[in-house]
């Protein structure tokens, strides 16, 4: 008693903590938590919460999914599988018009591809270019810190210019 007394801690404290019992929850967690490591076990450790709160509810034992999650937790239980990957995908609520330009590979057609990139100093630039699909060769680009100036007219690649192979780069 005198050790508590130098520490300031009341006898109270003493007496709660000799006469300690458990209470009915923790019993009651101390027993999940060792069915829920066999169920676990039992199922190449791949079970999260909701299929151990089902198994356990085929042992008529009904808790919540959140009771599961937590003691799962202090047991240091956890699934080794991972939600798999499902590519979203575009719906599309009108019909889609053909590709008349697919199946022609003489038709001088040409693609536009417009995209931002991150400078090093922090700043964006758009990269535009201009593909002739029939040769696979970037016939003009130009790099514009606002994407409207790219549409001006004059930076436009002329008609000319498409003969020259490659591409000067253009800055604005």
């Amino acid at each position: 008693m005198m050790v508590l007394r130098l520490l300031k801690i009341p006898k109270s404290t003493y007496f709660d903590w000799v006469h300690y019992t458990e209470s009915q929850r923790q019993r009651e967690d101390t027993i999940l938590k060792a069915l829920l490591r066999e169920n676990w076990q039992n199922n190449y450790k791949a079970y999260g919460a909701p299929r151990l709160r089902l198994a356990l509810a085929d042992l008529n034992l009904h808790h919540g999914t959140n009771r599961v999650r937590r003691l799962m937790r202090e047991a240091g239980i956890y699934s080794v599988m991972s939600r798999r990957f499902n590519k979203p995908t575009t719906t599309v609520d009108y019909r889609q018009r053909p590709n008349l330009i697919r199946h022609l590979p003489e038709a001088n057609a040409w693609s536009m591809d417009i995209t931002y990139l991150k400078l090093s100093n922090g700043q964006w630039v758009y990269l535009a270019s201009v593909l002739e699909l029939q040769t696979r060769k970037i016939l003009a680009g130009a790099d514009v810190k606002i994407m409207d100036r790219f549409f001006r007219h004059r930076e436009l690649p002329d008609s000319e210019n498409f003969s020259k192979p490659g591409f000067q780069l253009k800055t604005a």
